[in-house]
């Protein structure tokens, strides 16, 4: 993999005069010599939570600047445990989502503390870039009916309509969720929700 990393870093500077990264997930192992920054995809979950920040360390050790790719959990009790396996409650139907496997608790200040949580550290360690994934998920709506709420599953900041127009921003067919004012809070902006 390392191999093949460096000879793909070298063709792309061969034609292009930007910075170089590659987003990885822990376990690659990855040699980051031929990068000009460190990119990793790095959700904490309750079997790496003791040893996460010791990671960060690590990836900020490198010298290199820092982009935690993507971060976040979904939105319902106990999603933060589970860290990027979250989703892994929506059953799937002819590849559409379909329902969720088993009772599952709607939980916005879980998932908005956990991204708080998160986003401190990666501060307090030094992190350069630090991207909440994703902003919204179309395919997992909200629905009034706990029972057929995908948005559960959702790691999304919004939470996406389907029957109609949010209120916060009108005209588009979102509202946010606590996460969206974790994050305005944390940066220093406004929001409505």
């Amino acid at each position: 993999m390392n191999a093949f990393l460096a000879e793909a870093a070298s063709g792309v500077r061969e034609v292009f005069g930007g910075r170089v990264s590659y987003a990885s997930i822990p376990f690659e192992g990855i040699d980051w010599a031929p990068f000009d920054f460190v990119g990793v995809d790095l959700y904490r979950s309750i079997e790496v939570a003791q040893r996460y920040r010791e990671g960060v360390r690590a990836l900020v050790g490198t010298g290199k600047p820092v982009a935690i790719t993507e971060f976040g959990c979904a939105t319902f009790r106990g999603a933060a445990d589970r860290g990027a396996s979250g989703g892994l409650i929506v059953e799937y139907q002819d590849a559409r989502p379909s329902g969720l496997s088993g009772e599952h608790a709607r939980d916005e200040s879980e998932q908005a503390r956990y991204v708080r949580e998160l986003l401190d550290l990666f501060a307090a360690e030094g992190v350069d870039t630090a991207v909440v994934n994703p902003f919204a998920c179309y395919h997992l709506p909200h629905r009034a009916d706990p029972h057929e709420d995908l948005d559960v599953a959702s790691f999304g900041v919004v939470k996406v309509l389907e029957a109609h127009l949010g209120r916060a921003y009108p005209g588009i067919p979102w509202e946010p969720k606590a996460a969206f004012a974790t994050l305005a809070d944390f940066y220093g902006g406004s929001s409505t929700a």
